[in-house]
């Protein structure tokens, strides 16, 4: 009976804790198809965050509603999709989006955004074929569209994905 008992008592000697880290939470199961790519946080200590009040899910930031006066800074460099809509933005800022390589679908509509400068988007020198927006949203702005440089969206994929107008 004891040598039974044993024989029981023994694989469970050998089972490994379910959490070995202090953060291992925040790791997603390798076996659900989630990379180290796929994850925003970044566990170093000094590196970029999910902004303040923001929510950030596999390189997704959603900041949209927050009462925001500017784009937040320090946002993830792997960020794919940014949302600012419905916010106080009242003008991109030279650098805003320039460490998101990955950036695709830019949502600033219904902010108070006047203005739009030809390097906003794409910063001089920037390789246009690697640097593709699927699209950006400025409808319901009071920027005058009319005014926009044809160059200010040049690193947009497609043009038909450049949202303008319709302000109040």
């Amino acid at each position: 009976m004891k040598s039974i008992i044993f024989l029981l008592l023994v694989p469970l000697c050998w089972a490994k804790p379910f959490q070995t880290g202090l953060f291992d939470f925040m790791l997603e199961d390798e076996a659900s198809g989630v990379g180290p790519t796929d994850r925003i946080f970044d566990l170093d200590p000094l590196g970029p965050v999910c902004p303040f009040r923001c929510q950030c899910h596999l390189r997704v930031v959603q900041c949209s509603d927050l009462g925001l006066e500017s784009v937040p800074k320090d946002l993830p460099p792997d960020t794919t999709l940014l949302d600012l809509q419905n916010n106080k933005i009242a003008e991109i800022k030279d650098g805003d989006f320039k460490n998101l390589k990955d950036l695709h679908v830019v949502y600033l509509h219904n902010n108070n955004i006047s203005n739009v400068g030809s390097n906003d988007f794409c910063p001089p020198g920037y390789n246009t074929k690697k640097a593709s927006y699927s699209g950006v949203s400025l409808f319901s702005n009071p920027v005058r569209y009319w005014e926009i440089q044809p160059s200010t969206f040049r690193c947009v994929y497609e043009r038909s994905a450049i949202q303008l107008g319709n302000y109040k």
